[in-house]
């Protein structure tokens, strides 16, 4: 656990760019004059690899971590000092010892952070053997903590402007999202007012805007209560259909309202609760929709069924009478050979007219009621 939290640590900063650090330049040039060496680093180590992230006489960027000399300092926490490698078991067979570039002096202080958790180090190193006197061990340690100060410097700075461009990103999307929505909020033909949970307006479209200005003479206006601008017989229904709409459950009522010089209006007014990121209410949509032309539809095709109805009604009963009477003097002709009386033919002339007339009263009606419609609303579409 303790190591897993030490690679964590280490994340933050092996990514970071501290190659051309000049703060971090001059303590590796300063630790390399101080100890007379030749070779210094600011190393960064992670589970399998050592980061040589700023340097002076070395020109690798990387070296496998199971031949780093500083995971060797990383296990103490004072200075690690190996005045001749080949006198230490630990590093006598080292392939960087024994071969290329032969090294055999060594000194590494682990760079640990506020938390306690060691990164890597800054370290020196050179090709003869040497021994740092008191004065430049102290010197070292002091180079080692401004390190360690530098890079989590860099680390948070890093991190904030990270956060910053997140947060800059949010924002702009909030911004985008905001503008959609607005857009949308206006754009909508319904009437559409948001309400708080007392009643207040909080905000309105303009289609809301420019209806309540018409019909009430005034501007509506946030934080105003909302209930002024209805009409007083609708009063009583939105209180009711508010108050269960801020218990969660959507509602919705119709019904028409005559507003004099705009006449009569159907409409359909829905009742939905607003929430917040927390899912909590904080008020409510409050939309409604102008359906009067459905509604004349609705009706024109109630008038049509009715006038069918009656259509249908003559056909039982007007057409029974003349055709009973035609059938019954076909019938007296018939017993008289095809010879009739002549009143049974002025009879049968009378019922004829009768007949012919109801036909074109329905012919009539069809006519006034069906196909003028049917004619109407496909003039209108093609019109369109």
């Amino acid at each position: 656990m303790t190591e897993d939290l030490r690679l964590q640590a280490a994340a933050r900063f092996i990514d970071l760019d501290f190659e051309n650090d000049k703060e971090l330049l001059e303590i590796v040039e300063l630790a390399s004059a101080v100890t007379k060496s030749p070779y210094a680093l600011i190393t960064f180590l992670d589970d399998d690899t050592q980061y040589l992230k700023v340097r002076r006489g070395v020109c690798e960027t990387i070296v496998p971590k199971h031949l780093s000399f500083c995971s060797y300092a990383m296990e103490q926490d004072n200075l690690l000092m190996v005045a001749d490698t080949l006198k230490d078991e630990r590093f006598a067979q080292h392939p960087l010892v024994v071969g290329e570039p032969e090294i055999r002096f060594f000194a590494g202080m682990a760079l640990l952070t506020q938390e306690g958790q060691k990164l890597g180090t800054l370290c020196v190193l050179d090709t003869v053997p040497n021994e740092l006197d008191d004065h430049q061990q102290l010197v070292f340690k002091i180079l080692a903590n401004q390190v360690i100060k530098i890079v989590e410097l860099r680390a948070g700075k890093a991190l904030i402007e990270k956060k910053q461009k997140e947060l800059d990103q949010q924002q702009e999307f909030i911004n985008d999202a905001s503008i959609r929505l607005r857009s949308f909020f206006e754009s909508s033909t319904n009437f559409q007012v948001l309400l708080g949970k007392h009643g207040e307006v909080i905000d309105f479209n303009k289609t809301a805007y420019n209806f309540i200005k018409t019909v009430h003479k005034c501007e509506i206006k946030r934080n105003d209560q909302f209930i002024k601008y209805l009409h007083p017989e609708f009063v009583a229904t939105f209180i009711d259909k508010y108050t269960i709409a801020l218990e969660g459950k959507k509602c919705a009522v119709e019904g028409s309202t005559d507003y004099a010089e705009m006449g009569v209006i159907w409409w359909e007014a829905s009742f939905e609760a607003a929430r917040d990121n927390d899912n909590q209410i904080i008020g409510l949509s409050y939309l409604i929709r102008n359906v009067t032309e459905r509604k004349l539809k609705e009706q024109k095709i109630i008038s049509q069924n009715q006038s069918l109805l009656k259509i249908a009604h003559i056909q039982a009963h007007e057409f029974r009478a003349p055709l009973a009477t035609i059938m019954g003097l076909m019938n007296l002709i018939k017993e008289e050979d095809y010879n009739p009386p002549r009143e049974y033919i002025e009879f049968l002339e009378q019922a004829v007219d009768v007949l012919d007339t109801t036909i074109r009263h329905i012919v009539s009606d069809i006519d006034n009621t069906v196909i003028q419609d049917y004619v109407s609303d496909l003039t209108d579409f093609n019109n369109r």
